[in-house]
This record gives structure tokens, C-alpha cells and sequence, in this order.
């Protein structure tokens, strides 16, 4: 093609736009750009080419010069429903929900009927917490494309949060009927088998996810927790530490790996863990609490009080960290700061049977045996533990009540 011929206009305009496209479906997208750019500038009216040029744009996730692409093929043709759906796409992947809802509504008003307009504007109304309009849009889009395993995981996802969990359950096995490799579906199912506590099935389900998916790391970390509930600690360790390696800001992971190294009685690796927790998350009060039982149980009181403090600094209402925090007012001998911390725990949280039979403690140091008999008789009327009735149960017999 010579320098005169690339200046006669359209038909070298389609030339480039045609070139372009084949760049494209091989997958070159920078030549492909180019190449649309070029029909750009031959023929600035060019919509296909605007439009082709945003797809490659986000493809290769340059969200920004996608918008405008697809905004400048709407200008020449603004019956271009299609273009209204990928500006909507984009504008949902940078989080502009609300834009993205306004041309999903365009593109359907459009006679843009695809399941995916109505996916993806149900994925902008879930962002907003609108339940009610994004378990709508799921619905038309299943109806619309009854093999749309990825919408009923997202209606899954949606009823999971609504507290339906059978109705999810229910959405992500047919998903996997469906699609019998979609690892995102057993993971999800797996997830709201642990909230009911079935937890045989959860294990299951995120070892199917892992073996479909090996670089999986929520379900390494989620099956970890599951192991961590049943004890089996060594296990939840090397699932938190392979989720850690595929996810190393993974706070949870951390937080968690450090309570199984707790439960070992490893506590220099307990406190690295929950260190490393804190350090990416400086207000996770919980991670600063349990540090604060480890350094307890090390007998290091004054860093123990310390990430109590922070603790209840972080959370005001954490009442746990003040009935913890009791602890160390305890060992030290002042018991009125121990039951000022007690008192304050139980107001938070009136059924927590550690502060009951702690503040007990307290009382019976200082003497007031009849306020040490109620709170560990109200301790033991609230915890079915076998181990913390017996403890209770000692203390009362030491005050003199069968």
C-alpha cells in the first residue's frame, strides 16, 4: 500500500479497521490499537473503530481510554447499545456503580436482551447493597440463559449474604451441575456449609475447589479454619501458611495461623503471627488481644496490659479485652481495677462467663465472699464447658457451697 493510497480515505480507513480486527482476534491488541487508530484518523466518524479500539483498551485494562473510546462511539451513534454495555462494564470494574447501572439501563432500553446486561447491572446493584434490585436482575438473567452457571453463583453469593443459605446452596450446586469444574462454585458452597457448621461437607467442598484449583489461596485459608475448629492444628498451619505464600497480605491468615500456634503452645510463633497481623492491619483490636493472652500466658504482664489497652482503644466495646485486661489488674493485686474492668465487660456483653467467674476471682481476693458466690454461680449458669463448670464449681466448693 503506497503513501498516496493510505491518503484517499475511507476505503484506507476500513483497510486499517480491518487490519485491526484481525489483530485483534489474534489476540495483538497494542497492533490492533494501532491499527484502529489509524482508522481513527482517516475517519474520525469511525464508531466500529472507537469502539473495537475500547475493547482492546480493556482488555488490556486500561479502563480510562476504554471509557472514552466507547464514550466517543455512543456520540457518533448513540443507538450503539453494545457500546452503552462495555462503557457499563467498565465504568463497574473501576467501581462507578451508579454510571454503570446508568448504561446497563441504556443498553437494555436498547433492546440490548442478554443476560449479561442484566448480570452485570445486578453485579452494580449488589456492590450497593440494593438486594432486592441485584437478586432481580440475577433472576432475569438466568431466565434469560438458563446455563449461566456464573449467575447463580452470584446469586448464590447474594442469598449467602440475605441469610438464605439453603437457597444458596441450592444456586451453587446447580452451578456445579452445570459447570462441574467451576472450583469458584465449591468454594462458595463450602463457605456456607461452615456458617451452618457443617463442616464434613465444607472440608469437601473447598478440597474439590483446591483440585480444581491449586493456587486457590481463600480455600486453603478457609479450609484451615475448618481444621482449626476440629483441632486438628498442624493441618490448619499448612493450609494458613500455603494460603500466606499465594496471598502473603492476607491478614486472616496470619491471625489465625497464630491461634493454632497458641493452641500448640508455640507462643514465639504465635506472637510473630499476630505481630505480622497487626503490622498490615494496625486497628485490628483482635489481633491485638490475642497477642495480649499470649504474652498472658508467657507471664509478660506489662506487654499484656499493654495490647489489652490498645485492644480497647481500637474498640471500645471489645469485652473481652477489658475482661482480659482484668487478668493482669488481678496479678498485680489491684482488684478494684480488676472488677472496674469486669463490670465494664459484662455491661458490653452480659453473658460472658469468663468475666463473671474472673470478677468472682477478684471478689474472692478481696474478701466479699458473697459477691464471689453469685458471679461464679452465674459463670456456671451461663457455660456448658465442662472444664470451666469444674473450675467454677471448685471455686464455690473453696467458699464453702456444695
Amino acid at each position: 500500500m503506497t503513501e498516496e493510497n493510505l491518503n484517499q480515505g475511507k476505503p484506507d480507513a476500513e483497510a486499517h479497521y480491518e487490519r485491526g480486527s484481525a489483530y485483534f482476534e489474534e489476540g495483538k491488541y497494542d497492533r490492533a490499537i494501532a491499527e484502529f487508530t489509524k482508522a481513527i484518523r482517516l475517519k474520525p466518524d469511525h464508531a466500529d473503530a472507537y469502539f473495537k479500539r475500547g475493547v482492546a483498551y480493556f482488555i488490556k485494562g486500561d479502563y480510562v481510554r476504554a471509557i472514552a473510546d466507547f464514550s466517543q462511539a455512543i456520540k457518533i451513534n448513540p443507538k450503539d447499545a453494545e457500546a452503552y454495555y462495555n462503557r457499563g462494564v467498565s465504568y463497574l470494574v473501576r467501581g462507578d456503580f451508579i454510571r454503570a447501572i446508568d448504561d446497563f439501563d441504556q443498553a437494555i432500553n436498547l433492546n440490548f436482551n442478554v443476560a449479561e446486561a442484566y448480570y452485570h447491572r445486578g453485579d452494580a446493584y449488589y456492590f450497593l447493597e440494593d438486594y432486592n434490585r441485584a437478586l432481580a436482575d440475577y433472576t432475569k438473567a438466568i431466565k434469560l440463559k438458563p446455563k449461566f452457571a456464573e449467575a447463580y453463583v452470584k446469586r448464590g453469593d447474594l442469598y449467602t449474604d440475605m441469610g438464605e443459605e439453603n437457597r444458596a446452596i441450592s444456586d451453587y450446586t446447580r452451578a456445579i451441575k452445570l459447570k462441574p469444574d467451576y472450583a469458584k462454585a465449591y468454594f462458595s458452597r463450602g463457605v456456607v456449609y461452615a456458617i451452618k457448621g457443617d463442616y464434613k461437607r465444607a472440608l469437601a467442598d473447598f478440597n474439590q475447589a483446591i483440585r480444581l484449583k491449586p493456587d486457590y489461596g481463600l480455600a486453603y485459608y478457609n479450609r484451615g479454619f475448618i481444621y482449626l475448629k476440629r483441632g486438628e492444628y498442624d493441618l490448619a498451619i499448612a493450609d494458613f501458611t500455603q494460603a500466606i505464600k499465594l496471598a502473603p497480605d492476607l491478614v486472616q491468615a496470619y491471625y489465625y495461623r497464630g491461634m493454632a500456634y497458641y493452641e500448640k503452645e508455640d507462643y514465639n510463633r504465635a506472637i510473630a503471627d499476630y505481630t505480622r497481623a497487626i503490622k498490615l492491619a494496625p486497628d485490628n483490636a483482635e489481633a491485638y488481644n490475642e497477642r495480649g493472652n499470649v504474652y498472658y500466658d508467657r507471664g509478660d504482664y506489662n506487654r499484656a496490659f499493654a495490647d489489652y489497652t490498645q485492644a480497647i482503644k481500637l474498640n471500645p466495646e471489645f469485652a473481652e479485652a477489658y475482661s482480659n485486661r482484668g487478668r493482669i489488674f488481678v496479678v498485680k493485686g489491684d482488684y478494684d481495677r480488676a472488677i472496674a474492668d469486669y463490670d465494664q465487660a459484662i455491661k458490653l456483653k452480659p453473658d460472658l462467663a469468663v468475666a463473671y467467674y474472673n470478677r468472682g476471682l477478684a471478689y474472692k481476693y478481696k474478701g466479699e465472699k458473697e459477691k464471689a458466690i453469685a458471679d461464679f454461680k452465674k459463670a456456671l449458669e451461663l457455660s456448658e464447658d465442662p472444664i470451666f463448670q469444674q473450675g467454677a464449681k471448685q471455686k464455690l466448693r473453696e467458699l464453702g457451697v456444695e
